[in-house]
């Protein structure tokens, strides 16, 4: 079982679902981004989302372009906050003090199958911009550093996942050029996907924006290998008198 969320921009009403969820260890609870208040510009010294992120029990999540901040400190800051890794495969530091704060993949064993889940975050200058030597921080496109690390884990894996900050046309993209991801969870355009959209063998999903969805996807392994996915539903949480009532959305795919 998978759980995703996505864009929720300082909104906790996802949490209660997620706290009260019956969770096993066959479940996964993974966000693709931007999650806090705070933004690459903008600093507070405390972000409450990462605290109660981490007291769900968040397996991963990938850097949106909120969690990332052009000052070292504050992403320092970020870093201690959580429980649960920062994912970003396509992020360079090149000053070289900042790079511990985050990992490209994670590699996890969930009830005995292997999972590995990458991050990318979206690409916020190129490299003939002045903004480069400035912040240190070089952006790579996600074409040039996801077929390497995909074909470097692929025989490492049962299921490789994408935690993708990128954009549900750009995720399109990434599934049409390269094989062998079985699942991308998106954000960054705060797409509503009612089911996966299969490109290739690759399932992507997506859950909206501000905590109003949490995805939850069953699937199963194939036998000549990717996944089957047997059951998805995008969950509404609807708030009203303070209470989050919850009705079921989306279908089997």
């Amino acid at each position: 079982m998978l759980l995703h969320t996505n864009d929720m921009h300082n909104r906790r009403g996802a949490f209660p679902y997620l706290a009260s969820f019956p969770r096993t260890s066959r479940t996964m609870l993974v966000d693709a981004g931007d999650a806090i208040r705070g933004s690459n510009t903008v600093f507070h010294f405390r972000e409450p989302m990462l605290d109660r992120m981490s007291a769900l029990g968040y397996d991963a999540m990938a850097f949106g372009n909120r969690e990332f901040h052009y000052l070292r400190g504050v992403l320092f800051r970020r870093y201690r906050q959580v429980s649960f890794p920062f994912l970003c495969a396509n992020l360079c530091d090149m000053r070289r003090k900042a790079s511990q704060f985050w990992r490209p993949y994670l590699l996890k064993q969930v009830d005995g199958v292997r999972v590995g889940l990458i991050g990318l975050t979206p690409v916020q200058y190129n490299d003939s911009s002045l903004w480069q030597p400035i912040t240190g921080f070089r952006f790579l496109p996600p074409m040039e550093v996801l077929p390497d690390i995909v074909a470097t884990l692929r025989s490492q894996v049962d299921v490789l996942i994408l935690l993708s900050h990128s954009g549900f046309e750009a995720d399109r993209e990434i599934a049409r050029g390269v094989d062998g991801i079985d699942c991308i969870v998106g954000g960054h355009s705060h797409t509503v996907l009612e089911a996966p959209t299969f490109v290739g063998g690759t399932a992507i999903v997506q859950a909206g924006s501000h905590g109003r969805f949490v995805g939850k996807m069953q699937m199963r392994l194939r036998p000549g290998g990717g996944i089957e996915v047997i059951d998805y539903a995008l969950v509404p949480m609807q708030s009203r008198d303070g209470v989050v009532h919850v009705r079921e959305a989306g279908g089997a795919a």
